[in-house]
Order: structure tokens, then C-alpha cells, then sequence
């Protein structure tokens, strides 16, 4: 028995190495299928990538749907194919607001026009007077002034200003309380020509009870002019200015914006909350609440979540309004954000009796992606989204081609998606059920086996 010991202790050794191997293997197998390529049927949904040219890099605007049905926030679920079924280097980015300076405040010289609201410098028969640099010293009529005759609006003189406008200020006297209006504005270069850039745009100095509002900036897309003109409606109280002041913002370059509608539901048993489901991750930018009722005007709190597991995240308290005066419907501006949540609450406060009958709606704005693939292989190219165990591969290709000034990659041309359409279909957005690891389990037991047998020797 004794001389026995020896060769068990050799086979007990190769059955510890054997089983070691094995189990190094197994490891090593899951790897490989880890690493093996994705597939089409893979991912739950597709699209085609249609372009023309033989180009080797193009770019797509990526649609709702992509944001609807994909796992990942930061859209890693997503892959290119060509018609070989092989996957190709792709990139994503959004265009950028390019900004050289923040936003600074300059005075603008301005001039009342008066006579019949809305009419036009011709018909107001305007003596203009100019230095040498161009700019406006002098504006006045060239014949009588009726003695009814009211201001009909201003006009601004902007030609000193080297930088585009995005922005107006305006601010009457002290004691305006009580008001509300709209405001047209028009550009022109050279004082004949005129096109308008906002329309209806609200103004207002109001109390309610302990609710002060205040509207005196006009916003519009950022642009170069040299003179702006400022008019209301017929039948508006005439707006006496103490200064205009313009919004300059560098070179900055607004992107447009794609918009989501969702309607709110109201929280059980929590009066005057409501939440909203966008039903994607959208790279937000902007938000606007709809109200329910004319001539309303609310406090509330805006919340966001990224999933519903997660607590309610303040964003920023708002007053809310929807208001009609002389004809003109008014409303909050559009509130900034900057965040990829799903899930958004509305608080409302209900002090005032909140909002009413009735319930409010979301308007969510988002600047899609832009997709660069390459073209290597041939076409068609497939666009493949949705998986809830597919890694993140993108392909760094900001390098490739240089931004230009509104933040577009130069010389890349456009390829439009198609309908999207079922490939692996919902059950890639569902975790697969972990299979029963059988083999590890023979495997360790075998090893634990070995061990106790060459301890027990």
C-alpha cells in the first residue's frame, strides 16, 4: 500500500492539471464568443443607408426611431454593415453652437417712427441723416406731423456693430405695470428692403399677487444687419422706450432643432403633478410646456430621471403662462436644458388653483446625431440598432476631416436612412436568461475532487 502512494499522487497531479486545463479552456471559449462578430439578427431593428457617389466616408441624421428602440443611452448599441454582413468603422457627433465670446449687451441707437401703425418707411415719408462712418445721426419726417399722430414703432440703427445680433432689449419707464403686448421685428440692409424675423414675439410687465412677470428680451436666430425695425398691432398701446440694447453673440450658429409632443398624466393622489414619458434618451436642448386653459399663469418645478429606478432630479423652477391680450397670444419662452433623461415630472403649485381642467403637454426639442460611416465593401449599407448585450465600438474618426465654422464635417456628403424594419426584433432589447453553467460546475467539482484526494494522501 505504501509503495501505492506514488502513482496516486501522479494521477491525483494530472487530474488537478487536466482539470485546470480544462476550466482555462472553457474560459477561453467564452472569450472567443464574446469576441465573435455581431450579425444583423443581432440587433432588433435596421435601416438602409442610401447615398450616390463612391464616396469613402458619408454622413446620416439618425431618426426617432433610433432613439426609441435602442438600450444604450449613449447609442453603443448601434453598428454599420455593408452587404457582405461585415461591420464598418462608424462615428457619431452632433453639430456644435460655435461661440468666440459669451453674449454681451450693446446699446443701440433708435428712432421712434410715428404714424399709422405697421406702415412702411416710405409711406412715413422719413428724412434720414448719416455721418461718414454710415451711421444714423438724424431721422424725421419730411412733412407735417398730424397732431394725432402716435409712435408706430422704432427703428434701430445697427450698422456700427461687427458682430451678428441674437438678441433685443428693451426698457420703458418705471410704472408700466400692468402691461402686455407683442412686438414684430424686421431687418434690412439698406432701409428699403425689409424681411421679418420675429413675429408676435410676447412682452410683458405684470403682477399677480405675489408674482411679478417680466418679458422685455426678444430672441431670434442669431444674424447680421444693419438696421432693425420695431412695430406692434393696430389697436396696441403705443411703447415708450427709454433704451434698446442688442444681444451680440460672436459667431455663434444655432443648429435646428427636431420636436417630440408627448401629453402629460397626472400623479394619483398628488394634485397638480404630471409626468411625461419621451420613450427614448434624446439629446435634449429645449422644452416646452403646453397649457391646458387660456390665461394661465403658474409657478412650478421641473424634475427629470433617467429610468424609473431612479429618484426625481430637480432641473429648475419656471413660471409657466399662456395669456391672450388684444388679439396676441402669449407664452413662456422655450426653458435650456442639457441632459439625455427619459423621464420628466412637472410640479405645479396650487395656491393660485394651478392649472385647471384639463392637462399640459411636453414639447421636447433635440439635435440629432450625425452617423459617418466608411464605405468599405460593397453596398447596400445597413444601419443595425438595438441590443441589449452589444459594447460600445465606435471608431474615432474626428481626425478624418476638419470642422468647418458651424461645426459640419467639410466635404462629407449626405446619405438619407430608410423605413426601419424588424431583424432580430424586441427580443435583443430583452436580457437573455443566464444558462445554467453546467460545465464549470463538473469541472470545479472535479478539481475539488483532486484537491481533496491529494490532501487525503
Amino acid at each position: 500500500m505504501h509503495n501505492q502512494h506514488p502513482t496516486l499522487k501522479f494521477s491525483s497531479a494530472i487530474i488537478l492539471l487536466a482539470s485546470l486545463f480544462s476550466i482555462a479552456n472553457l474560459q477561453a471559449a467564452d472569450q472567443a464568443k464574446l469576441a465573435t462578430p455581431s450579425k444583423l439578427t443581432d440587433f432588433a431593428y435596421g435601416m438602409s443607408l442610401d447615398f450616390k457617389g463612391q464616396d469613402a466616408v458619408y454622413q446620416a441624421t439618425l431618426p426617432l426611431s433610433v432613439y426609441q428602440n435602442t438600450v444604450r443611452s449613449d447609442l453603443g448599441d448601434l453598428r454599420v454593415f455593408n452587404a457582405q454582413g461585415e461591420i464598418v468603422p462608424h462615428s457619431l457627433r452632433q453639430n456644435k453652437n460655435t461661440r468666440t465670446s459669451l453674449p454681451t449687451l450693446q446699446n443701440l441707437p433708435y428712432f421712434p417712427l410715428q404714424g399709422t401703425p405697421g406702415a412702411g418707411l416710405d409711406q412715413l415719408s422719413i428724412r434720414i441723416k448719416r455721418n461718414v462712418q454710415g451711421t444714423l445721426i438724424d431721422i424725421g419726417s419730411q412733412s407735417k406731423t398730424s397732431s394725432s399722430a402716435s409712435i408706430s414703432g422704432y427703428l434701430l440703427d445697427a450698422s456700427a456693430l461687427k458682430q451678428t445680433i441674437q438678441a433685443v432689449e428693451l426698457d420703458w419707464p418705471a410704472g408700466k405695470e400692468n402691461f402686455s403686448g407683442s412686438m414684430q421685428i424686421e431687418a434690412s440692409d439698406n432701409l428699403k428692403n425689409w424681411h421679418t424675423i420675429v413675429r408676435g414675439a410676447p412682452l410683458a410687465n405684470m403682477q399677480f399677487g405675489a408674482h411679478r412677470l417680466l418679458q422685455k428680451r426678444i430672441e431670434f436666430p442669431a444674424l447680421s444687419t444693419r438696421y432693425l425695425r420695431l412695430s406692434w398691432p393696430s389697436g396696441q398701446t403705443p411703447l415708450v422706450l427709454n433704451s434698446v440694447k442688442a444681444e451680440l453673440a460672436g459667431n455663434r450658429i444655432d443648429a435646428p432643432l427636431t420636436w417630440l409632443s408627448i401629453k402629460g398624466s397626472e400623479v394619483v393622489g398628488k394634485p397638480g403633478e404630471y409626468e411625461f414619458d419621451l420613450g427614448a434618451h434624446l439629446p435634449l436642448q429645449r422644452l416646452r410646456f403646453v397649457l391646458p386653459q387660456m390665461n394661465t399663469l403658474v409657478q412650478a418645478v421641473i424634475y427629470s430621471k433617467a429610468n424609473s429606478a431612479e429618484p426625481w432630479h430637480k432641473v429648475q423652477d419656471a413660471m409657466l403662462y399662456k395669456l391672450v391680450n388684444g388679439g396676441q397670444e402669449l407664452n413662456n419662452a422655450d426653458i435650456a436644458v442639457n441632459n439625455l433623461h427619459r423621464y420628466w415630472l412637472l410640479r405645479v403649485e396650487q395656491s393660485n388653483g394651478g392649472l385647471g381642467a384639463g392637462q399640459p403637454e411636453l414639447q421636447a426639442g433635440w439635435q440629432p446625431h450625425q452617423l459617418l460611416f466608411v464605405t468599405r465593401g460593397t453596398a447596400p449599407f445597413q444601419l443595425a440598432y438595438g441590443n441589449r448585450d452589444t459594447k460600445p465600438a465606435e471608431f474615432q474618426m474626428q481626425n478624418l476631416f476638419p470642422d468647418n465654422n458651424e461645426g459640419t464635417p467639410e466635404q462629407i456628403q449626405s446619405a438619407l436612412t430608410g423605413p426601419a424594419i424588424a431583424l432580430g426584433g424586441e427580443a435583443r432589447l430583452q436580457p437573455a436568461p443566464l444558462p445554467l453553467p453546467w460545465k464549470k460546475w463538473i469541472l470545479w467539482a472535479v478539481l475539488g475532487i483532486s484537491v481533496a484526494l491529494l490532501g487525503w494522501m
